[in-house]
């Protein structure tokens, strides 16, 4: 099990916004960027902040560090890579930076599975949720090996590790609303459910 001073908060930034017309990290829910949002929400949780985008000037004031890509073009798990390998912990929550509502009793969940595995992944409606998940630096060569053979699924090096995965019945033991959890910001329909999601959370 990890505390906060041996995990770090990984922000992936870097991915495409063609649904949006605008970068999704930027947009804002009630008054704020979705990704301070995210940001304000790790901190208790996290030792450090690390924003991964190739455009730090637009993110530098939301965490603790912001890298780009090691190895470019290799999408969230490039991004992982590199967010991993600048962390000074052990271990990282990886979130992507679409996710609004992040949990933090979901969160420590995945903390109190830690010991003994590569990576604590929750899955939830029958789907792996890899970006709220819990990589520890032990995943880095294998990452690594695929991301240098073009193997870029997100998921796709899960049977060469120690993986916990962490069902829906216990996910609900720590967190009850877990569509809200999940929700990803990807669409207009999105955002305005989730702007909903705050209004209604303010009454």
């Amino acid at each position: 099990m990890y505390h906060n001073a041996g995990v770090a908060g990984i922000i992936l930034a870097g991915g495409k916004n063609s649904r949006m017309g605008a970068e999704k990290a930027l947009l804002k829910i009630g008054a704020k960027p979705i990704i301070e949002i995210i940001s304000t929400a790790l901190k208790p949780l996290t030792e450090e902040i690390i924003i991964v985008s190739n455009r730090p000037e637009q993110y530098s004031t939301y965490g603790d560090l912001v890298v780009g890509d090691i190895i470019p073009g290799c999408g969230p798990l490039g991004g992982i890579h590199a967010g991993l390998l600048h962390s000074s912990g052990q271990a990282a929550l990886v979130t992507a930076c679409d996710t609004p509502f992040v949990s933090a009793n979901l969160a420590r969940l995945l903390m109190k599975h830690a010991a003994g595995y590569d990576l604590v992944v929750p899955r939830y409606r029958g789907f792996l949720e890899p970006l709220f998940a819990l990589y520890n630096k032990s995943c880095l060569n294998t990452i690594e090996a695929r991301l240098k053979q073009g193997r870029n699924k997100i998921t796709g090096f899960y049977d060469d590790l120690r993986v916990r995965y962490v069902e829906e019945e216990e996910l609900r033991s720590a967190e009850t609303e877990l569509d809200r959890v999940f929700l990803n910001v990807n669409t207009p329909v999105d955002l305005a459910k989730a702007q909903t999601i705050v209004e209604v959370a303010k009454k």
